[in-house]
């Protein structure tokens, strides 16, 4: 039911048992807050949310985090009364202060700093020692606290609490000497540990993985999917523009993985492991398409690469062939490839006679209520909706589950590896040994890329632009966030193909997506080519 207020002299429609600070944020008035987040609800304890209402008795200043919006109820939110009192919390906040900020990982991003700015702006009036808390506690695996910054916002107690369902951090003591502490001899170990980090509105938490890296104002932020599991959290993700890690060597180097908001998949959360699984990225990667020769290796441009490719397959180094001339070619590709992939190496694999399969390869994970997956594939839903076989190449059973594709290889088969950079299980391995000659698109040095004949440089989930679909049916979208250091597995097979079949490449990836709608029935109605940050649940897919 919809219903009236009246903000700063302006009429807005509200939804019945809305909040006031919801409303306010939806219609877009700024009313700072410390201990409210979207994702807890209200607490009440900080009182910067202070507003000015407004009755024929007279007006009153209150709190808009927990008052639920009435019809006909007028606010003010920027009046005397109610700036004056934003000035004075944000006052009392300061009086114990640590002045640390050009050292402290929330610079440039710090609530407190940016209220301040807004609220105060008064020199301190204090005459008294600050009183003086912990310094860089060690609290658990992945953060550090400084007791000194917090402000008792009680955020990160109520998310561990609430949220992440183990009670790990408290509030002790009283008034100024009141501190955020874990409970004796305890550690905070949740596996959402780092969401406190970033609901902290000031540098009281930080990450031990973030910690001095960078300034957050030199750090570029791409939307993405984290691909760690097959949950698919909207992501944040950080980079450092041209970070020097050796001498004379500039490269985009990823420094932070957030969550964003996404209520249809991951709400305002995600779980460390997520977060962390970044670093391979930055690390053991391959820059130049390599052919192997005995020990040789030796460099080659995708040209080269391509040609190489025909040259494995059976084919004549150029021009267009006869594809039921030559060796049997055996596509497999990672259940952590794009839609895109999956559908490239579908049509190369119908145009060569070859069947294309999709393997899980990532060992099970954690499982738990909130977000975890155990199955740590980005999208071996989409592969299922795509009409590819999904083999299961981990755990005891792997080499069974790998039969079909030994037999499909022969003595004389091609296998041709797809989007596989790290995990890289045995029977993966044994299956590149039992192949005549192996072609891997990989981003990253591995057991398999050693196997290979020919080796060209793909695209990590940070450098790709790609759609997958969660284990829900949700499909997101990859974006590119990092200069590539290799080509798109889809462009690669792409090329392939047009230069056995002496069709025209396709130049943008749009085609493939547009394909895709037209092809694949369980996409069809949809527009792929603008998925929305929010991504689309795929109609007549369950949720569950």
């Amino acid at each position: 039911m919809s219903i009236k207020v009246r903000i700063d002299g302006i009429d807005y429609d509200a939804e019945q048992g809305e909040l006031l600070i919801d409303l306010c944020h939806r219609v877009g008035i700024d009313i700072p807050h410390f201990c409210y987040h979207p994702g807890l609800g209200p607490d009440g304890n900080c009182r910067m949310c202070q507003v000015e209402f407004v009755s024929e008795r007279g007006s009153r200043l209150g709190i808009s985090c927990n008052a639920v919006v009435a019809d006909g109820m007028e606010v003010l939110t920027r009046s005397e009364s109610a700036m004056r009192a934003r000035a004075s919390v944000e006052e009392f906040l300061l009086l114990n202060h640590p002045l640390d900020c050009p050292i402290c990982d929330k610079a440039g991003e710090c609530t407190l700093q940016n209220y301040y700015m807004e609220h105060d702006l008064e020199e301190s009036r204090q005459n008294f020692t600050r009183v003086r808390k912990h310094k860089a506690v060690d609290i658990g695996p992945t953060m550090i606290l400084d007791q000194e910054r917090c402000v008792l916002c009680d955020r990160c107690v109520r998310f561990l609490r609430d949220i992440a369902g183990e009670e790990q951090l408290y509030i002790a003591g009283r008034g100024h000497n009141a501190y955020i502490t874990t409970f004796p001899g305890k550690e905070v170990t949740s596996p959402y540990s780092l969401n406190t980090v970033d609901i902290c509105p000031v540098g009281a938490l930080t990450s031990k993985d973030f910690r001095f890296a960078s300034p957050t104002w030199y750090l570029k932020n791409t939307p993405t999917v984290c691909t760690t599991c097959s949950r698919g959290c909207s992501m944040q993700l950080q980079v450092h523009r041209n970070f020097t890690d050796k001498p004379g060597i500039h490269r985009d180097r990823i420094m932070r993985f957030r969550p964003r908001h996404n209520p249809d998949v991951n709400a305002y959360w995600a779980c460390d492991e997520g977060r962390l699984n970044y670093r391979w990225v930055n690390e053991r990667r391959i820059d130049e398409p390599f052919i192997r020769r005995g020990e040789e290796k030796i460099t080659a441009s995708l040209e080269e690469a391509i040609s190489e490719m025909r040259r494995l397959m059976g084919f004549t180094p150029v021009g267009k062939a006869d594809l039921t001339s030559g060796a049997p070619v055996t596509l497999l590709l990672s259940a952590n490839a794009t839609l895109e992939e999956m559908y490239t190496a579908s049509r190369l694999g119908e145009a060569m006679g070859a069947r294309a399969w999709v393997a899980r390869h990532c060992p099970n994970g954690a499982d738990d209520d909130l977000l975890r997956r155990a199955d740590h594939h980005a999208n071996a839903r989409g592969a299922t909706l795509m009409g590819l076989t999904v083999l299961d190449l981990q755990g005891d059973a792997a080499q069974a589950a790998a039969a079909p594709v030994r037999e499909a290889l022969g003595t004389t088969g091609v296998l041709v590896c797809v989007g596989f950079h790290t995990e890289i299980p045995a029977a993966l391995v044994a299956l590149a040994d039992s192949a005549s000659h192996t072609i891997a698109l990989s981003g990253c040095e591995s057991a398999l890329t050693e196997k290979a004949d020919l080796v060209v440089p793909g695209l990590t989930w940070a450098e790709k632009d790609g759609l997958v679909v969660n284990f829900e049916g949700h499909l997101q979208r990859l974006k590119m966030g990092v200069q590539p250091r290799g080509t798109s597995e889809w462009m690669v097979l792409d090329r392939l193909l047009s230069s056995l079949s002496g069709d025209a490449k396709t130049d943008m990836i749009a085609y493939v997506r547009k394909s895709i709608e037209e092809s694949v029935e369980a996409f069809s109605g949809l527009n792929l080519v603008n998925v929305g940050a929010r991504g689309v649940r795929l109609s007549g897919q369950p949720v569950g």
